[in-house]
């Protein structure tokens, strides 16, 4: 009956088998099973998660291998963009699982197998892989195989640990060479975290980053014990002042100077000088491109303390309802300078579906050898990887409209994904109006 039930299902082929399968999920009666049955109905859907993985990484595998033989050069770095796009994620993420892919189905049955009935999840796949990375098909298989038996009791974390060690006793000078690999790919970044804060990291040897946050803490216990001359406290914990000090060493100040970097803030005239239009509310949030929503007193408070001298003021030009940057104070005519900026303004980050990387390109979206125009509308904004990829054969990128300025990405297999820029001050700042439902739709839609 099951069996019947399976075929049934997937009569009309596996994409649309496989899509009846997900609706069927909204109609299950949550209300009328026990709590014995919800749970168990959550583990067995864990266990789904894991099989579609499996699903994903055989068919991602297929896809890269038809792509190899008939365009080697162009292959991987177009594939992972279209994977990217179809699991909704960064191209960043969309190689790494092509990568994943590529180990599960050629160098590590094991896992593909527990992943296929569901006995260990994505991120079980992701652990092994990574550890295991420098080392010969032959050594990940031996680590494969060895850690079979207890995949699906450990967590994915654990068997990252355990793939680590394996691979440290199968081959101990790949492991170092790892080592010595990172260490060159040390580095500084920095992303949005919520209540309008951001995460600094520093990514480097163990050694010096420990004695660092050593010297720091030290640092700031001294401080809140008040024994250090050149700074007070003044009300903080040992945690802020530390995290104060590196940030002060780091900009180079001196204690109490003004940080003289460029931030670019936007928000109303009403929320920064209670002016304008009567109906937009005096503590509409104000956005930083790139990083996120900052409430209005944050806001004010920022261009307050720092000080007349050190706040530009632009005016940004809007539709009639405020959602969509049209000009600013003066324009050029390349992407090089005020025009470049209202780019960054609109798309706040790359442009490409689910990227989510900072803006570093802004390109022409229908290219000037074919008649494209260095304006407004035909800007894009994008990172470097997305820029690169859609100048890949088989790769197309439109104009839907112009405002709100929607995309449509065409990838070589001629699937398509639409992409529209935000309200000027972010997701969520715009009242769920009929454009906004239609934009939605839009998404859905085939072109």
């Amino acid at each position: 009956m099951e069996g019947t039930a399976r075929t049934a299902a997937f009569d009309r082929g596996p994409v649309e088998g496989m899509a009846d399968v997900r609706k069927s999920l909204a109609h299950i009666d949550i209300a009328a099973m026990s709590d014995h049955d919800r749970l168990a109905l959550v583990d067995e859907l864990e266990r789904l998660k894991g099989a579609a993985t499996a699903a994903q990484a055989r068919a991602v595998h297929a896809v890269r291998r038809s792509r190899e033989a008939a365009a080697p050069q162009d292959a991987l770095r177009s594939v992972g963009s279209e994977v990217a796009l179809a699991r909704r994620e960064s191209p960043t993420l969309g190689d790494r699982f092509v990568g994943i892919s590529r180990a599960l189905v050629e160098e590590l049955p094991a896992t593909l197998a527990h992943l296929t009935t569901g006995a260990i999840g994505e991120r079980h796949a992701v652990e092994i892989t990574r550890e295991t990375a420098t080392l010969t098909r032959e050594h990940r298989a031996e680590v494969d195989a060895r850690l079979a038996a207890v995949m699906p009791a450990i967590s994915p974390r654990a068997l990252g640990r355990a793939a680590r060690r394996v691979a440290a006793e199968l081959d101990a000078a790949s492991v170092v060479a790892r080592m010595e690999a990172a260490v060159r790919s040390r580095r500084v970044s920095v992303r949005p975290a919520p209540d309008g804060m951001a995460w600094l990291t520093v990514l480097g040897p163990m050694r010096e980053v420990i004695g660092a946050h050593a010297a720091l803490t030290a640092r700031a216990r001294a401080v809140v014990g008040g024994q250090c001359p050149d700074e007070s406290p003044e009300g903080r914990g040992a945690g802020a002042v530390a995290a104060d000090t590196a940030l002060r060493l780091l900009a180079g100040l001196l204690p109490g100077q003004v940080q003289p970097v460029e931030v670019h803030l936007v928000m109303t005239d009403r929320a920064l000088l209670g002016l304008g239009d009567p109906d937009r509310l005096v503590d509409e949030p104000a956005r930083v491109p790139g990083h996120g929503s900052v409430p209005a007193p944050v806001a004010r408070a920022w261009v307050r303390d720092a000080g007349p001298a050190a706040v530009w003021l632009r005016r940004l030009f809007t539709t009639p309802d405020g959602r969509d940057l049209v000009a600013m104070d003066a324009r050029r005519r390349t992407f090089a300078g005020l025009l470049r900026r209202m780019v960054v303004l609109r798309d706040d980050v790359c442009s490409t579906p689910w990227c989510d990387a900072p803006v570093v390109h802004a390109d022409h979206t229908e290219p000037v050898r074919l008649g494209g125009r260095t304006s407004y509308a035909n800007a894009g904004g994008r990172c470097a990887r997305c820029n690169q990829v859609k100048e890949a054969p088989g790769w197309r990128v439109d104009l839907v409209r112009g405002s709100p300025h929607t995309l449509r990405t065409t990838t070589p297999t001629g699937r398509t994904h639409h992409g529209t820029a935000p309200p000027l001050l972010g997701w969520g700042t715009d009242p769920p109006r009929r454009s906004v439902l239609e934009d939605h739709l839009l998404t859905l839609l085939p072109a």
